[in-house]
């Protein structure tokens, strides 16, 4: 004996049917992501790095402007080593940390407050010898990591360039602390 389907059972199977696949089309039965996460560039942790220490030398130079002649070609150091690195990256990457990153403080953008610094210049100088010294050995660790594994590097020419760019910061920071004594 066959059953009859009316129009009203009909409908309602269509419409649970769509609701169905509307569900799973939009990711609520699969939770998984669609796209494989990318593992994080260990360059990116630099550049934050050096912007951090260009947000530094900005607050030491507003505060003590005598300053000036001996750490602004410093700090102009940091500014081409954030520039340098954010080269190396990947455009996806480059625009996704501009993202994060959020605008550098001080007078010209007008945005949250600078780093605190001593009224003391000996004091503020001190405190950036102590910043150059630990961002010199991050950079030397990633220049190590590239050399051992070439991590993020999609070849070895890029492996290369990396090695180069971070000797070459290594270098400069350990110079700049050696200025700063």
């Amino acid at each position: 004996m066959r059953r009859r389907v009316n129009r009203r059972q009909l409908l309602g199977g269509l419409l649970v049917a769509g609701a169905a696949g509307s569900i799973a089309g939009c990711g609520l039965v699969d939770p998984g992501p669609s796209v494989p996460a990318v593992a994080a560039d260990p360059l990116e942790a630099l550049v934050t790095e050096k912007q951090t220490m260009l947000d530094l030398y900005e607050a030491t130079l507003a505060a003590h402007r005598d300053l000036a002649a001996r750490i602004t070609p410093l700090r102009d150091a940091h500014r081409e080593h954030r520039d340098a690195l954010l080269e190396l990256l990947d455009a996806r990457r480059r625009a996704a940390l501009a993202r994060a990153t959020p605008p550098v403080p001080g007078p010209s953008t007008g945005t949250s407050a600078a780093p605190a610094v001593s009224g003391d210049p000996a004091s503020a100088l001190v405190a950036l010898r102590q910043a150059e010294r630990t961002a010199s050995a991050r950079s030397r660790s990633a220049c190590l990591a590239v050399t051992g594994a070439g991590a993020g590097a999609g070849d070895a020419a890029g492996a290369a360039e990396r090695v180069v760019v971070l000797g070459s910061i290594c270098a400069a920071e350990a110079s700049h602390e050696v200025a700063l004594a």
